[in-house]
């Protein structure tokens, strides 16, 4: 009878556990999590993944000493959507997306229909007397509450005390969520623009391969006049940054940065608390659709992810999602602008 050793048998299961990610990709997340978890004494995948974040995320060999952010501020009323409804004298019905809101009819037919995804959306609103209206009302709601608003305002006060803040015309780095991506491609007829929506989480491919598309078309090259070489891509359940190779550095650092503050500002704690977040994300995917990508897996334990593409890096890490968030309001800027503290820029 053969006689396994501890770290031979630990070393067998984890090649026999990459084994079915590549071969058996159906198998649904919580059954390769569980088996996965039972594989470290029961610890879950979300407290060894925070642990690993933990010892990835490293200040920059050069840290930044000018930031440039556009200018654009408001306040930010966040409140029961639900309540507001309600206020309104306004009772859920079918839901229904709308590019320009003209009533609150419209307003509670696109609230329902992206409640009914867990998507958030920003949208006109045409009638500036009923906006108006409708503003007051939820600004004097009980428990309605009041934030500073606006991208560049959110992310000022992120970089504020690290930088001086300066705001010229250039661009080097955009943040996106899975909304802007894929409303770029189908403005651009780039690719997947024949996708109209996502369904559930977005396809790892099919965001690399946009992202690539961006960089490659309208990022910067000896060709073209731009900047860009750099895009931060953040849904719900995890994060790419992409980079034109040789100018960006600490980039392992810098998403695993930014996928954690999602989950401390979500759940409002300053540290993860594993007990209060689920891990969402794709364990096994492929790099792309458009050409032959690889496919990868994820260990909690190793959670950045990296692959090359004729000159664009990727690198790909988990969100640990928080069950009950308390404030989601800015999350989208929280994320782009730890991103970039812990980024450095290379001098050209």
């Amino acid at each position: 009878m053969a006689v396994w050793n501890g770290p031979a048998f630990a070393g067998f299961l984890a090649v026999a556990f990459g084994s079915l990610l590549l071969l058996q990709p159906e198998l649904p997340g919580s059954a390769l999590r569980a088996l996965w978890g039972s594989l470290h004494g029961g610890a879950s995948a979300e407290s060894r993944l925070a642990a690993a974040w933990e010892a990835l995320i490293v200040r920059p060999e050069r840290s930044w000493s000018r930031v440039a952010v556009g200018v654009n501020a408001c306040v930010d009323v966040v409140l029961s959507g639900v309540k507001l409804l309600q206020a309104l004298g306004l009772s859920p019905g079918d839901g229904e997306d709308h590019s320009v809101l003209h009533s609150r009819k419209d307003l509670e037919e696109a609230f329902i229909h992206f409640m009914g995804k867990g998507a958030a959306a920003e949208r006109f609103f045409s009638d500036g007397e009923s906006f108006h209206n409708i503003s007051q009302i939820a600004s004097e709601l009980p428990g309605a509450q009041h934030y500073v608003g606006g991208n560049a305002a959110l992310i000022g006060q992120k970089l504020a005390a690290n930088s001086d803040l300066k705001v010229f015309p250039l661009v080097n780095s955009l943040g996106l969520n899975e909304q802007e991506l894929l409303f770029l491609s189908q403005s651009a007829s780039g690719p997947h623009s024949s996708l109209l929506a996502w369904s559930g989480v977005p396809d790892v491919g099919v965001v690399s391969d946009i992202l690539f598309w961006i960089l490659k078309e309208h990022g910067r090259s000896q060709e073209r006049a731009s900047d860009l070489t750099r895009i931060h891509f953040h849904t719900l359940a995890y994060h790419i940054v992409a980079t034109v190779d040789g100018h960006w550095g600490n980039q392992l650092a810098s998403v695993a940065a930014g996928a954690r503050v999602a989950g401390t500002q979500a759940c409002a704690t300053e540290t993860i608390d594993s007990g209060r977040v689920s891990l969402k994300a794709p364990l096994a995917f492929v790099t792309s659709h458009s050409e032959a990508g690889a496919r990868v897996s994820v260990n909690p334990e190793e959670p950045v992810v990296q692959w090359h593409r004729e000159g664009v890096s990727f690198h790909f890490t988990p969100v640990l999602v928080c069950k009950d968030p308390v404030r989601t309001v800015g999350l989208g800027d929280a994320i782009s602008a730890e991103g970039l503290f812990y980024s450095e820029v290379y001098p050209h």
